[in-house]
């Protein structure tokens, strides 16, 4: 028995464009859950460009479709699905540039191949994590509220601007990474937003220029530097200002999410004693000493399935894929014409007690000893275009969260806040803690 194929796009809301767009904005994870709970697990949103009409070259019909089953995802992410995802990031993020983002095809794959190396997980980056998380912590307040949120941006702008221009003058770094949290901040404008961007891609245009010069100088080498030296060996795609944005996005993602992520897992860990002294006694005392030894973050099982829960439950984005079909795609039955955009919807999928027994409970158990399903654990996209920063970003934030529950008492004023747009990405609304020394 086969399956009619239906052409055209799924059900959906029919108000205006401005209407859905203003809906959606407002609260992404509401209104994905309240567009599952009418539509089913296939539904299109009229979003438009975002805005961003005039970025892209395929004529699309502004239809945002959601997938929210494994199935659906399978067909979104297939080699052969004839989708585009620089088409597709382009609207989503605004911007023209060719960064690894923005690129498709064998021009994607070996700009991947460029970035792999540093951002594999294989590179260790402990001794400058660990460094940070000791100079940020000790200039927490004690005794009285700060905001968690805050702080682990700043950390985390620091930790980046030193991996990718690690090479640069130290007053340039800190430049850097004091302009990185006015991007992804909800007390900013949008008008304050684009500000910030523009000053920091002119920032690092001017301290780019013979960067990789003075790096083979002093006998030191960052992700900058190694994009600059894949550039003079005949990479003509990496332009003087390829570069410029690919360092760019490299900074911003790799504080951007890292901090929000972070910011869940210890309101999480925070919340319940149960979860947090099963951490506490597997970190010991691993991080008592310093300079704090190369193997202190290795086999922290529980450590990684608290921070694979925190993702799991707390998404950063409500959409965690995005790509534009430009040839039509068969997806759960319905041919979706080109132009479409199809969207990997994380928040619903991982929330679904059909992939997820008592989904909105926090468990890191379920991770333990557990291989990860791709289709139903999205927490870094999926397909060709996963996350190159992954295996860095779980290094990362396992240092930075075993060692603050190492190096202070910690409690968080009130209990774990819904989730509020702060930038592009989302985060906790509210993160207000006290620390004490132990």
């Amino acid at each position: 028995m086969t399956t009619a194929t239906l052409r055209g796009l799924p059900p959906g809301p029919d108000e205006p464009v401005d209407e859905q767009l203003a809906g959606f904005e407002a609260d992404p994870f509401g209104c994905v859950e309240r567009m599952t709970r009418e539509y089913g697990d296939l539904f299109t949103l009229r979003l438009g460009g975002l805005g961003n009409e005039d970025l892209v070259d395929v004529e699309h019909n502004g239809a945002w479709v959601f997938l929210t089953r494994p199935d659906q995802l399978r067909a979104m992410y297939a080699p052969d699905a004839g989708t585009s995802g620089a088409l597709a990031n382009q609207l989503f993020f605004g911007t023209p540039e060719e960064s690894v983002g923005y690129i498709d095809g064998t021009l994607h794959r070996r700009r991947r191949s460029q970035l792999h190396p540093a951002f594999s997980g294989g590179r260790d980056y402990a001794a400058i994590i660990t460094t940070a998380v000791d100079e940020h912590v000790a200039r927490w307040p004690r005794g009285e509220r700060f905001d968690l949120f805050t702080a682990l941006q700043a950390l985390t702008s620091d930790i980046i601007a030193e991996v990718v221009c690690g090479g640069m003058p130290t007053g340039v770094k800190a430049e850097i990474a004091a302009m990185l949290p006015r991007m992804e901040n909800a007390k900013y404008s949008r008008d304050e937003v684009v500000a910030a961007d523009r000053e920091l891609r002119a920032y690092l245009d001017r301290h780019l220029s013979g960067h990789r010069q003075r790096c083979d100088a002093a006998g030191v080498d960052d992700v900058s530097a190694a994009l600059q030296r894949h550039a003079e060996a005949g990479d003509e795609a990496l332009t003087d200002e390829v570069v410029r944005d690919e360092v760019f996005s490299l900074l911003y993602t790799g504080f951007s999410t890292t901090a929000n992520a972070l910011s869940w897992a210890f309101l999480e860990v925070l919340a319940d004693q149960r979860v947090r002294d099963r951490l506490m006694a597997e970190i010991g005392d691993r991080f008592a000493t310093r300079p704090v030894p190369g193997e202190a973050a290795k086999d922290l099982d529980y450590v990684d399935a608290v921070l694979s829960e925190a993702l799991r439950l707390h998404p950063v984005s409500a959409l965690n894929g995005v790509r534009m079909v430009v040839e039509p795609l068969v997806v759960d039955g319905h041919e979706l014409p080109a132009g479409t955009v199809v969207v990997h919807c994380a928040h619903v999928i991982q929330r679904d007690p059909r992939n997820y027994e008592d989904p909105l409970v926090f468990r890191p158990e379920r991770f333990l000893g557990a291989p990860v399903d791709p289709y139903v654990f999205g927490a870094f996209g999926g397909g060709a275009r996963m996350c190159v920063g992954r295996g860095y970003a779980r290094a990362e934030m396992r240092v930075i969260l075993a060692m603050v529950l190492a190096s202070v008492d910690m409690r968080a004023v009130g209990p774990v806040p819904a989730a509020r747009q702060q930038g592009i990405f989302m985060a906790p609304e509210r993160t207000e803690c006290v620390v004490e020394d132990r």
